[in-house]
């Protein structure tokens, strides 16, 4: 099986990213959560959310993180969840969650814990400002895996190279072997 490995954007890549108007590079946390369907690829997913916020008070973005973490510690267990990214652009705080269906989206907001969380939100306002959108796949595509022994294309999920049986690695069944679905 093949090693996975990160390569980071050539100076050449770089150079030419750098002149497109209003390009930022900015040195970022990451936070990132798989949740139960974690082994499921990105072509598993039947809903998009993405949240944006900005934040103006320092004790307030506090009581944001904590309700975040309280949030996401549930959210990694709830059904239907694959992943969960949040970046920082900036000032721009965003975050993508993808799920199996739109079903299992509402049903974590409609969670208690959800519920309490959106309540703690509205009371301190801790947020500048807010937005939340769930969007509905529209076309599916299938996630591909080139063979580095003969070149050939594999449609994921799969163990092996569809023409010369070489196993394949997949990063999400690798990250998340023991939390694999059924």
């Amino acid at each position: 099986m093949p090693t996975l490995q990160y390569y980071p954007p050539t100076e050449e890549a770089g150079g030419i990213v750098s002149q497109i108007p209003g390009v930022r590079f900015t040195e970022v946390p990451v936070l990132a959560v798989d949740g139960p369907d974690g082994a499921l690829g990105p072509e598993s997913a039947g809903a998009l959310m993405h949240l944006h916020m900005t934040m103006v008070d320092e004790e307030k973005t506090r009581a944001f993180w904590r309700q975040v973490a309280i949030t996401l510690k549930a959210a990694a267990d709830a059904p239907g969840l694959i992943r969960f990214i949040a970046v920082t652009d900036g000032l721009s705080q965003d975050a993508v969650a993808w799920w199996r269906t739109v079903d299992d989206a509402k049903a974590f907001a409609a969670s208690e814990v959800h519920q309490a969380a959106m309540a703690e939100m509205d009371e301190l306002g801790f947020e500048y400002t807010h937005f939340a959108g769930l969007w509905q796949l529209v076309a599916p595509r299938e996630r591909h895996v080139i063979c580095d022994a003969c070149g050939s294309s594999t449609t994921m999920p799969a163990d092996s190279c569809r023409s010369c049986g070489v196993e394949i690695a997949d990063v999400f069944q690798q990250r998340n072997g023991a939390r694999s679905p059924a």
